[in-house]
């Protein structure tokens, strides 16, 4: 197919009921360039490979299909389809996001194409439930820029990110930039996605969101749903440990690439929250819980200081029957 100006990144897995709109959005792109849409799907076990190769027989010009015979996961997909793409910048979206403006690709490419200091660009992003009914009160509440402008090191240590996955358009020069910083990292690249992905390109160039709508991210929270947050966004032990694991595994990258990066006001929120929600937890699942955030943190002292006063503070509400 030769090289095109954009790759579109889309790794998908049981998601038959929104995979065609997602594919709809992207074919329906208004360009005065080429681009590839790379789809992967990992081992589907309803109908989301058929809707793929009936676009990819439609759209031959734009659709690539790889429909995977084993099971890569949701990074191993995404990276081996990184790997694959010819464009000068790569766009992202997932397979059960849709993308809400037929220029999106257009006005970005633009963007990048007149500042050449930037390594990529993000979009605002509508929230929506399994039906497409927008979702304000989650949007309020995102963990995604709300307004347009410049994306720095300190809004991800605040966690949050300059935009929505779905919205974002990345230079492809800037991962050849990283491949010698990224050799330093003792992490499997397939963790090297979504927020460590923007952590990453931090380092080599500057980010920045353009205050448009560019997409609906599909907020559902139904287990048989295909949705990842339907699998991420419940309060587990097992999402929080993976949570904190993330924060300290990112704080590594930082380190290695030369950013400052200190999370422990977000395990000072998380301590919080655990306190908060005890009861949800047998001792040993609190005790995991606590122990991760304490051992996670740069100043270890402080994080358990503050833990001795919430606990002084619970003991003496339940003695004053508060």
């Amino acid at each position: 197919m030769g090289n095109k100006k954009v790759s579109v990144v889309i790794a998908t897995y049981n998601q038959e009921k929104y995979i065609r709109h997602t594919l709809e959005s992207v074919v329906n792109q208004k360009t005065n360039f080429e681009f590839e849409a790379l789809v992967g799907d990992d081992c589907s076990t309803d109908g989301t490979a058929a809707v793929v190769r009936e676009f990819a027989e439609k759209y031959p010009d734009i659709i690539v299909p790889f429909i995977r015979e084993k099971n890569l996961g949701m990074g191993g997909n995404t990276a081996d389809l990184v790997m694959r793409t010819t464009g000068e910048y790569v766009a992202f979206i997932e397979g059960d996001d849709y993308w809400i403006d037929d220029h999106k690709l257009q006005k970005q490419v633009d963007f990048l194409d007149s500042h050449q200091d930037y390594v990529a660009c993000f979009g605002l992003c509508q929230i929506v439930d399994e039906n497409e009914v927008r979702q304000p009160d989650r949007e309020q509440y995102s963990g995604f820029m709300k307004e347009g402008g410049e994306y720095t090191v300190k809004a991800f240590q605040d966690y949050l990110l300059p935009g929505q996955t779905a919205t974002s358009l990345y230079r492809k020069v800037g991962y050849a930039k990283l491949q010698e910083k990224i050799t330093k990292i003792d992490v499997d690249p397939r963790f090297l996605i979504d927020r460590s992905q923007v952590l990453l390109m931090l380092s080599v160039g500057k980010m920045y969101n353009m205050g448009e709508y560019f997409a609906a991210y599909r907020y559902v929270l139904n287990a048989n749903s295909g949705s990842w947050s339907s699998k991420n966004d419940y309060y587990s032990k097992e999402n929080v440990i993976n949570y904190l694991e993330g924060m300290k595994i990112m704080e590594k990258i930082a380190e290695a690439v030369g950013l400052e990066l200190d999370f422990d006001e977000r395990r000072n929120y998380e301590l919080n929250k655990l306190e908060d929600n005890a009861s949800q937890f047998n001792k040993n699942d609190y005790d995991e819980i606590l122990g991760k955030i304490i051992n996670d943190a740069n100043n270890t002292k402080f994080i358990k200081d503050l833990h001795k006063k919430r606990q002084r503070k619970r003991v003496i509400n339940k003695i004053l029957g508060r």
